[in-house]
């Protein structure tokens, strides 16, 4: 699966799964339009096991309704 979330025109959030090394993956990675009209990933971003994605949706919803 792939998500893009559009930053500016020249900047997205691309969110998908992967596969490494046996491992089920989500990333969420910073990319940015080249001078050759590339998307390149930054170094800004994260990946995590998708099992920990619970835990992290947890996070993520408790930081949006502003609970600590």
């Amino acid at each position: 699966m792939h998500f893009e979330l559009e930053r500016s025109p020249t900047e997205k959030l691309i969110i998908e799964n992967s596969e490494y090394k046996g491992h089920d993956l989500v990333s969420l990675r910073i990319y940015f339009l080249s001078n050759e009209e590339k998307w390149l990933p930054t170094k800004k971003g994260v990946t995590f096991r998708r099992g920990q994605l619970d835990e992290v949706l947890d996070a993520l919803n408790k930081i949006k309704a502003g609970e600590d």
